[in-house]
């Protein structure tokens, strides 16, 4: 079978020098001059992330765990799914695994890959994989005293509908439910 895209050119830019403009705890800004497929010159900048794994708790009843929490940059609260970056050279199961239980007080029995997103692939490094987690059960857990958030279990019709009327608009959140809806429907 032919591949589809066989025939297309190599737009493929090459580095010439990068530079670190900003180093931070969440995230690095880039500057790097680089070669065009024409060999003209441009500037590229972005943010170098170290991943993150989002995922999508489903309870004994079916209903899916979501967090109601305060987000700085956009100054408003969101519904979400949980999720949290990557530590380095951290495994990414071991990373939702661990976000899970930091932000929920929850650990999963069961735990399934469902997929990979790149979130701003103009300007960001930064994917996203994506986890659904089964056969819940809560223990005591210590939050994080910089995390202020409250989990709600929602029916996940509920949760669709919330998608689709704009009370869950975080990206991540509608991509792993509507993922779920779309292609993960004989796992539910």
């Amino acid at each position: 079978m032919k591949n589809i895209l066989d025939g297309f050119p190599d737009f493929t830019e090459s580095q010439l020098t990068t530079e670190e403009i900003f180093k931070g705890r969440l995230l690095d800004v880039r500057r790097d001059s680089v070669s065009l497929p024409n060999g003209a010159e441009a500037v590229r900048e972005y943010i170098v992330h170290s991943g993150a794994a989002a995922i999508i708790p489903l309870m004994e009843d079916g209903s899916v765990l979501l967090e109601y929490q305060y987000r700085y940059p956009n100054q408003r609260h969101y519904i979400e799914i949980p999720a949290g970056k990557l530590e380095p050279h951290e495994p990414t199961l071991v990373a939702a695994q661990r976000e899970l239980l930091e932000e929920t007080g929850y650990r999963a029995d069961h735990w399934l890959h469902l997929t990979t997103l790149h979130l701003c692939i103009a300007y960001s490094t930064e994917k996203i994989e994506f986890f659904l987690a089964r056969g819940l059960h809560f223990e005591a857990h210590d939050r994080d005293e910089e995390e202020f958030l409250e989990t709600l279990a929602l029916p996940l019709e509920d949760a669709f509908q919330w998608v689709a009327d704009g009370r869950i608009n975080d990206a991540k959140t509608v991509a792993g439910l509507l993922w779920l809806k779309a292609f993960g429907q004989h796992l539910l």
